[in-house]
């Protein structure tokens, strides 16, 4: 990771513009959203950013919520991605400054720890670097996916580069992907209500089960490594 030193001896214009234009793009969106939306769709969309940037909320809560709620399916996607975009901007470039927000700080010294250890046990996220980022981006999760993806790009000594695009292509067909997904199964309540219980509830099935697979697997190669 870019130690603290390093960190300190940009020049001051460059460490000022790294820490200021990620704000001034959350702050571009939020104008266009303000003159774009009616009054009521900009505090819905505004309000369900903010949820989505504070744990536990995830891509899979926020957008269909965003949809149900009457925002367009593609409006909604595209601001959710450009949390994921922003918060990859400022953690790219200002990851030692994040870590000493007290907030902020604390939350990011304790992923890290958890995936330090996941990475550890999985080796070969190793050698996924690009597509596992994309991956684990794209795949709903707590929080925005770019503070987790930058991290991960750091424990795992990636090129700024990669990782940046990395997270914007996994926020674009995480974010998409589940909008999508949640147009086609409300068109399948308005066809038929039981066959769409039967879709949510099959998904349902298919989480836990890759929850549980998960758990098992995670756990054997604990052990594993234990006995080692």
């Amino acid at each position: 990771m870019e130690s603290a030193d390093s960190y300190r001896t940009r020049p001051l214009l460059i460490r000022s513009l790294k820490l200021v234009l990620p704000f001034a793009v959350v702050a571009a969106q939020v104008v266009f959203l303000y003159f774009f939306l009616d009054q009521t769709s900009f505090l819905i969309v505004i309000g369900l950013m903010t949820i989505y940037v504070l744990p536990p909320a995830g891509k899979e809560t926020v957008i269909p919520a965003g949809i149900a709620l009457g925002i367009p399916w593609w409006l909604i996607a595209a601001s959710i991605m450009m949390i994921d975009v922003e918060t990859a901007l400022f953690m790219g470039w200002n990851f030692e400054l994040a870590l000493q927000i007290p907030w902020l700080g604390r939350i990011m010294e304790s992923f890290i720890e958890k995936t330090r250890e996941f990475i550890t046990e999985q080796p070969r996220l190793k050698r996924l670097y690009f597509t596992g980022i994309v991956l684990f981006v794209m795949v709903p999760v707590m929080g925005s996916g770019g503070i987790r993806g930058s991290i991960i790009g750091q424990l795992l000594g990636m090129q700024k580069r990669p990782v940046f695009l990395a997270i914007v292509l996994g926020a674009f067909i995480g974010c998409f992907g589940i909008a999508l997904s949640t147009l086609f199964l409300e068109e399948l309540f308005i066809r038929s209500i039981l066959i769409g219980t039967a879709a949510v509830a099959g998904l349902i099935i298919i989480a836990l089960a890759g929850w549980l697979w998960c758990k098992v697997y995670r756990n054997s190669t604990r052990q594993q490594s234990g006995k080692k």
